[in-house]
């Protein structure tokens, strides 16, 4: 009897605390929000094309790691709006998290560079609320070329 007392415990943690669980991941990026740079005031973003490669937990706006980045290259904060995709009770309809980034692009290529807040750094706090990224917050990263040129074309020339 102890072993099926133990077992329906279990069972009932596992319950408790897998809607938390299950919440990560539970997200899509609704809009993108840009500041900095050589924008003259913030931007918003919400073209579909964008959107569907902002994916935060699958990462699908990063490349591989680089070291390729020259300081004088404008640098742009970018916001990433997402909202739970089939709400829960940790994660309720209308409910809005946010993870940031910074974008560089290379004005002689147009190559797009994304960076990852570390820790100590703004915007690391907001961004371990959704996720680690460990071995990868606190560096650059090649930005995807096809999420580079879309992002790109909203933001003026260098």
């Amino acid at each position: 009897m102890t072993i099926v007392r133990l077992t329906l415990a279990a069972l009932a943690l596992i319950a408790t605390i897998s809607p938390p669980l299950a919440a990560r991941g539970n997200a899509v990026t609704v809009r993108l929000d840009i500041t900095g740079g050589r924008l003259t005031q913030p931007l918003t973003v919400k073209e579909q094309a964008i959107l569907d490669l902002s994916g935060v937990y699958q990462g699908t706006f990063l490349g591989p790691l680089t070291d390729a980045i020259t300081p004088a290259w404008s640098r742009y904060l970018v916001t990433f709006v997402m909202e739970p995709q089939i709400p829960t009770a940790t994660l309720p309809a209308g409910t809005q998290r946010t993870y940031v980034a910074f974008y560089a692009r290379n004005p002689e290529t147009d190559e797009g560079f994304v960076y990852l807040p570390g820790r100590g750094e703004d915007g690391y706090r907001t961004n371990i609320g959704v996720m680690i990224r460990d071995g990868h917050d606190g560096r650059w990263h090649q930005a995807l070329p096809a999420w580079s040129e879309l992002l790109g074309s909203y933001l003026p020339k260098d």
